[in-house]
């Protein structure tokens, strides 16, 4: 092979490489959406709706030592409310043997809820600031653990 081929072709490997490593998955697999809602005059949920593509799976709360990174919901830097208990999902997780993990793990495999209660100390300064962090896999790869940061005032209506 003269050398004019040899260097076409390793362009096109390199140029093939490259272009795998920095292409962005065409499928986000979880998409977050808020929803708050007024209780009583000084009081509410917020709820965190993760929308699941199909074949995707996102993790539980909890998980065993040496898995994936179970989802957590950081709510400590929100300001005038006060929470009222853990954040808590709309049903139960699936529990199953993984074999990426080679153990048994628990996740929702479509749409989940998670909801939290909270009364307003200062509605001046009521604001939700929460960092969720999640992993989710679809039964052959995982995509690296990942943080969502949602922040927005919180205005209760009167009732």
């Amino acid at each position: 092979m003269d050398i004019r081929k040899t260097a076409i072709l390793l362009l096109l490997l390199v140029t093939g490489i490259f272009a795998s490593n920095s292409a962005e998955p065409s499928v986000k697999p979880v998409k977050w959406r808020t929803i708050i809602k007024t209780t009583g005059p000084d009081s509410g949920t917020v709820t965190f709706k993760a929308i699941i593509a199909p074949g995707w799976h996102l993790y539980a709360l909890t998980l065993p030592e040496g898995g994936p990174k179970p989802t957590s919901f950081d709510l400590s830097e929100s300001k005038g409310i006060k929470l009222g208990s853990a954040v808590t999902p709309s049903r139960k997780a699936i529990e199953t043997d993984d074999p990426l993990f080679g153990m048994k793990l628990a996740w929702w495999d479509a749409n989940v809820d998670f909801t939290v209660p909270f009364t307003i100390t200062d509605h001046v300064a009521a604001h939700l600031s929460a960092k969720i962090t999640y992993m989710a896999c679809d039964g052959q790869s995982c995509r690296p653990p990942t943080t969502e940061n949602i922040g927005t005032p919180i205005k209760l209506k009167k009732q």
